[in-house]
């Protein structure tokens, strides 16, 4: 999951993203033009490469098991 409080650089990203063939965008929660959460397969690396590009301006999560309780 990737989050952002600024919705254009969230676009932007989303059209970043689409051009990378190791990248998979699963779902953009909000408008086209103004997201405000993409669910997206990638590699961790990918992922620590954009935490590097981007720092505290994007929060990314990764992945985590659900558990039943």
């Amino acid at each position: 999951m990737i989050g952002c409080p600024d919705p254009e650089l969230l676009a932007q990203l989303v059209e970043l993203l689409r051009d990378d063939p190791e990248v998979r965008i699963r779902r953009i929660i909000g408008a086209p033009d103004r997201p405000s959460l993409l669910a997206v397969e990638m590699s961790p690396a990918h992922a620590g490469a954009l935490r590097a590009r981007y720092g505290t301006r994007l929060t990314i999560e990764p992945d985590s098991p659900v558990e039943l309780y």
